[in-house]
């Protein structure tokens, strides 16, 4: 059984190493890099949400990175939430965009107020994203 203590080093770890977006696409894609991989086989392993560690190649300094998308990237938000002191308003964001999204049939068009809707959650998770303010209490 995981540990509380354990959620709050892996919320450590998302706040320092990691990344919660919204894809152009409408996906939640969060990714937690780090050029240590046996970190990233430990949180996937102690966690119930299912990531993909692979290769990141694309960086300056090589790395790992662990991708969570969608309803795996809630299953690992929802019990970090109490300790994410960095990223909380990123992850709240995470939570209502997915909220949207339940219920809907993949391969559905999306309604013009719809596509709207998504397109602002994209548009302010990445200004929450590009913002300098180093702590989010919210």
């Amino acid at each position: 059984m995981i540990k509380q203590t354990d959620y709050a080093y892996i919320a450590g770890i998302l706040d320092g190493e990691g990344s919660i977006s919204i894809t152009n696409q409408f996906y939640l894609d969060v990714k937690i890099r780090n050029t240590n991989k046996t970190v990233l086989e430990w949180i996937q392993n102690l966690t119930p949400a299912r990531g993909h560690i692979y290769a990141d190649k694309r960086r300056v300094l090589f790395c790992y990175s662990l991708q969570f998308s969608s309803k795996q990237a809630l299953l690992l938000l929802k019990p970090l939430m109490p300790y994410l002191k960095i990223k909380k308003r990123q992850a709240l964001l995470a939570f209502k965009f997915l909220q949207r999204l339940r219920g809907q049939t993949s391969g559905t068009p999306l309604t013009d107020n719809e596509r709207q809707k998504r397109k602002i959650a994209y548009h302010k998770m990445k200004e929450l994203n590009q913002s300098k303010q180093l702590y989010n209490d919210a």
